[in-house]
């Protein structure tokens, strides 16, 4: 890790390869993990991070566990309105709705300790909504808080199909051509609902749900975006910027493209991974910040300056308040587009997330079920901020 990162640890004990932040919570950081043993009960883990500025003690607890017996967990999914609503897709190819407890989420105040949920314990949820799918889900996106409650989901054949949660109807489903990758799919926020991409092989399509058709009629456009030596295999739409999108692939890359002209890439990130990108997250509030990890267990935090909605205005990325950085990171951390925080884990990392109570805090997940919560380091939060 680079010098003067913030860290914070935990271990599950079982594997896991499923993450998401507790998005409607704005007022802590919180994280649902999901584990996926093929030998031993399944639990969903809701994860708390107590950033203790006094005395720099970092904290990340577990503060319950919920029992899963439908088998191991392929993605987990929170709702952006209801904390206590959340998806998850498991290797049973069901897909469920459930609601976690009000006390495994919802902010309380305790006296002590022993007042707190049991976190040792064994807990169910109450399950809303059974789905049987069309094999395994790899990939859910929910819709945003001005949606009606639209679910997205796509399997590893290539099944792509929208359902809402408060009719209880499916919309619509979509068959794509099947890949030996895990299809990744995110809608688009700056469309109202109207689009989303997905990845295919080599290829990402952008769907225009308005025409109401199917592939490849109803694609806006459709580009490779990975070419040698591999497919797609992670994406995320700019929060910030219309238009832009991040791609991750096989080849250890990370790429930003302007939807308006994909012939080329507006920029790309080389030398982080030297194995498969599995997870890309922009930052939801500052998308100067982009979190990739990736199967060779590394975990990099860039920023992106020049192609965010707000550059930095120097491109001295030493310098804070007027003063010289002298650190060990000061040559790789300068410029305006560069890698500023790099995290290893023993195991592959196939999960990593943003808080969405606090823009500075991140969480990665190794495969073993070790968890890492980093702080962005305070000179990036300076020149993001200053």
């Amino acid at each position: 890790m680079f010098a003067g990162d913030d860290t914070a640890e935990v271990s599950l004990d079982l594997p896991c390869r499923a993450v998401c932040a507790v998005r409607a919570n704005r007022n802590e950081t919180q994280f649902l993990v999901g584990s996926c043993s093929t030998s031993e009960t399944n639990r969903i883990h809701v994860l708390h991070y107590n950033n203790n500025n006094n005395n720099n003690n970092d904290e990340v607890n577990v503060r319950a566990q919920l029992v899963q017996e439908q088998g191991p967990m392929e993605v987990i999914c929170s709702s952006p309105k209801d904390p206590t609503l959340l998806c998850t897709a498991h290797s049973s190819s069901q897909l469920l709705l459930q609601q976690l407890p009000d006390e495994a989420v919802v902010t309380t105040t305790y006296s002590s300790d022993d007042d707190r949920m049991d976190a040792t314990s064994s807990t169910t949820m109450e399950q809303l909504i059974a789905l049987e799918t069309n094999g395994i889900v790899s990939d859910i996106s929910w819709g945003d808080e001005s949606s009606t409650g639209e679910l997205l989901f796509i399997t590893r054949s290539g099944h792509l199909t929208q359902f809402d949660i408060e009719t209880q109807q499916f919309i619509r489903t979509l068959s794509l051509e099947s890949s030996t990758t895990l299809p990744r799919l995110q809608w688009d926020p700056h469309a109202n609902g109207h689009a989303v991409a997905v990845t295919v092989g080599k290829r990402v399509h952008l769907l225009d749900w308005r025409t109401d058709t199917s592939i490849p009629t109803g694609t806006v456009d459709a580009f490779v975006a990975h070419r040698r030596p591999g497919h797609v295999t992670a994406l995320d739409y700019n929060p910030n910027k219309p238009y832009v999108l991040a791609t991750g692939g096989q080849d250890g890359l990370v790429q930003f493209w302007d939807l308006r002209l994909t012939n080329r890439p507006l920029l790309v990130a080389r030398g982080g991974h030297s194995h498969w990108i599995s997870s890309l997250q922009y930052n939801p509030f500052h998308d100067q910040l982009v979190l990739s990890s990736g199967t060779d267990s590394i975990a990099n935090l860039w920023r992106m300056s020049t192609i965010s909605s707000a550059p930095l205005l120097t491109n001295d990325a030493d310098v804070v308040n007027g003063e010289e950085e002298d650190d060990d990171n000061a040559s790789e951390t300068a410029g305006p587009n560069a890698r500023i925080a790099r995290h290893e884990h023993v195991d592959a990392i196939y999960g990593s997330c943003w808080s969405a109570a606090d823009a500075w805090v991140y969480l990665t997940l190794g495969y073993d079920g070790k968890v890492q919560c980093h702080s962005v380091p305070s000179k990036e939060k300076y020149k993001i901020l200053l």
